[in-house]
C-alpha cells in the first residue's frame, strides 16, 4: 500500500508524496489525498497534463486513442523524465491496467490512477457522452453528428501521420520532376530548333501559294483586257475556279479536314516535322511520353500543396507510383 509521506507544491497544485511499503498488490484507493489530473478534449484529441518528478514541472501529452495505448502512453512519459523508473496505470479497485489496452478503452472509466514512481495520481476523464460515445473512441459505433463525425477525422488523420506522409511524397515527386526535367532539357533544345524550321517552311509554302493565285490572277486580267476580251477568257476563269473547287473536294477525301488556312498549315508543318525528327534523331515519342508524366507530377504536387484538398483520400496520390519505381529501375 501508499502512505502519504509529504505534499509537494508547484505552482497551484499540490503533490502527496507516499511511501511504498510492501511488493504485494497495490491497492490503490480513490483517497482525497491522490492529486488530481484532469483531462480535457481539443479538436477531438484527449489531452492530459502530468507532472513531471525530476524537474517539477508540468507536461502536456497528447493522445491518440486509435493507435495509441496505455504501454504507449508509459513509454512516452519515461522518454520525457529519465528520473522515471515506474509508471502504470490501475483501476479504481487497485487493479492494473495492461499496457496493451488501448487509450480508445481506457476513456471509457470515469476515472483510473496513474503512478509514477512513488506518487499516485487520479485521472479524471471528462463526463461527457458525446465524446465517449464519438465514433473517434468507439470504432465499432456509427457517426451521429457533426462533431462526431469531427473527431472521427482528427483521430484518423492523427494516426495515419498525413502530415509526415505529404512531407516524404513531396520530395518524392520532386525528386522525380527534376530527373524528367533533366531528360527533356537535350529534347527541347532540339525540338526548339526544328519547330522553328518548320515554321519558316510552312509560312514558305503559304506564301508561295499567295504569290501563285496573284500571279494567276495578274495572268487573267492581262488576257482578259489587253490581248482578249471578257467573251472569250469568261470559259477559261470559270474552269479555273472549277478546277480550284474539284481540288479542294480532293484535299477533303485524301486528308479528310476541311480546306482552310490553319488546316492547312498545320498539315504542312508536322509533314516537315516528322521528316526533320528523323533527320535530327529527335525522339518524338519519348518527349511526349516524359510530358505526359511531368504533366502528371506537376497535378500531384499541385493538389498535394492545396489547402482545400488537404483532406482528400491519400490513395490519389499513389497513382505515379509506377513512374517513380520506372525511375528507380
Amino acid at each position: 500500500m501508499f502512505l502519504p509521506n509529504k505534499v509537494i507544491t508547484i505552482g497551484k497544485a499540490s503533490f502527496t508524496k507516499c511511501r511504498l511499503l510492501t511488493t504485494s498488490a497495490i491497492p490503490i484507493t480513490a483517497t482525497q489525498k491522490n492529486v488530481q489530473i484532469n483531462m480535457r478534449f481539443e479538436k477531438g484529441l484527449p489531452i492530459i497534463t502530468v507532472p513531471l518528478p525530476s524537474r517539477k514541472e508540468l507536461c502536456q501529452f497528447i493522445l491518440r486513442p486509435i493507435s495509441d495505448n496505455v504501454g504507449t502512453f508509459c513509454n512516452s512519459l519515461s522518454s520525457e523524465d529519465k528520473g522515471i523508473d515506474f509508471v502504470a496505470a490501475y483501476n479504481l479497485d487497485g487493479t492494473r491496467i495492461a499496457n496493451s489496452t488501448s487509450v480508445e478503452h481506457l476513456l471509457l472509466f470515469d476515472k483510473f490512477h496513474l503512478r509514477i514512481n512513488d506518487f499516485v495520481y487520479t485521472v479524471v476523464i471528462p463526463n461527457n457522452e458525446n465524446i465517449k460515445d464519438a465514433s473517434s473512441l468507439k470504432t465499432s459505433e456509427t457517426t451521429r453528428t457533426i462533431d462526431d463525425l469531427k473527431l472521427l477525422i482528427s483521430s484518423l488523420h492523427a494516426s495515419l501521420n498525413l502530415d509526415d506522409f505529404k512531407i516524404v511524397r513531396e520530395k518524392q515527386l520532386l525528386e522525380q520532376l527534376e530527373k524528367i526535367t533533366i531528360e527533356l532539357k537535350p529534347l527541347e533544345i532540339i525540338k526548339k530548333h526544328i519547330e522553328e524550321e518548320c515554321d519558316k517552311y510552312s509560312e514558305r509554302v503559304i506564301w508561295g501559294g499567295f504569290m501563285v493565285l496573284g500571279l494567276q490572277t495578274g495572268i487573267f486580267a492581262r488576257l482578259t483586257w489587253w490581248e482578249y476580251s471578257w467573251d472569250i477568257m469568261e470559259p477559261v476563269t470559270y474552269f479555273a475556279t472549277f478546277s480550284t473547287i474539284l481540288g479542294t473536294c480532293a484535299y477533303y477525301l485524301t486528308t479528310r479536314q476541311p480546306f482552310e488556312y490553319d488546316t492547312l498549315h498545320g498539315r504542312i508543318y508536322y509533314k516537315k516535322f516528322h521528316k526533320l525528327a528523323k533527320k535530327y534523331d529527335f525522339d518524338y515519342i519519348k518527349y511526349n511520353s516524359l510530358k505526359k508524366q511531368e504533366k502528371k507530377l506537376n497535378y500531384d504536387l499541385e493538389r498535394l500543396r492545396d489547402p482545400l484538398n488537404q483532406q482528400l483520400p491519400f490513395q490519389r496520390l499513389n497513382t505515379n507510383d509506377d513512374i517513380i519505381e520506372k525511375f528507380k529501375k
